[in-house]
This record gives structure tokens, sequence and C-alpha cells, in this order.
């Protein structure tokens, strides 16, 4: 069964998200764990509000809907989590 996170778990998790804007990270969710650069959160022109955007790859993006995340993890510019 999914787990289904509050509003406010979201918004905090968006509101980390907002503060690793350029960092990277690894984020889990229920289908695994995604690592790279934190490009974008959602905003109301480009992407839902709810959404993140991952940088992979030089044109490898994933969006990420925050009610799918278990948990972020930040790394540090030495790989090491913060």
């Amino acid at each position: 069964m999914a787990q289904v996170l509050s509003a406010q778990e979201s918004s905090q998790f968006r509101a980390l998200l907002i503060k690793a804007i350029n960092l990277n990270v690894e984020i889990v969710t229920a289908f695994g764990s995604m690592t790279g650069e934190v490009v974008q959160t959602g905003s109301v022109i480009k992407i839902p509000l709810n959404y993140v955007v991952l940088k992979q790859a030089e044109k490898d993006f994933v969006y990420i809907p925050l009610a799918s995340i278990h948990s972020v993890i930040i790394i540090n510019k030495d790989g090491e989590l913060s």
C-alpha cells in the first residue's frame, strides 16, 4: 500500500529542496532512489508546485512528484552526506 504524505510533509520536502537548488541530492521513493542536481522545484509557470526536477546528466532530467518522496539526502561537493 502506498504511503500518502500530508500537505505539511510535502511542503517540508519542498522547502528543503528549494534550499538544495544547484546541489546534488539523493531522493528515495517507493520506486527506488535517484541522484542528481536539484535544478528546479515546482512553480506556477514551468512545472506544477508538487514536483521537483533533478538533472541527472547533461540532457537527462527527472520530474519527481513530492508526494512520492520518502526521504531527501543532500550530498556535499566531496560526495559526503549532509
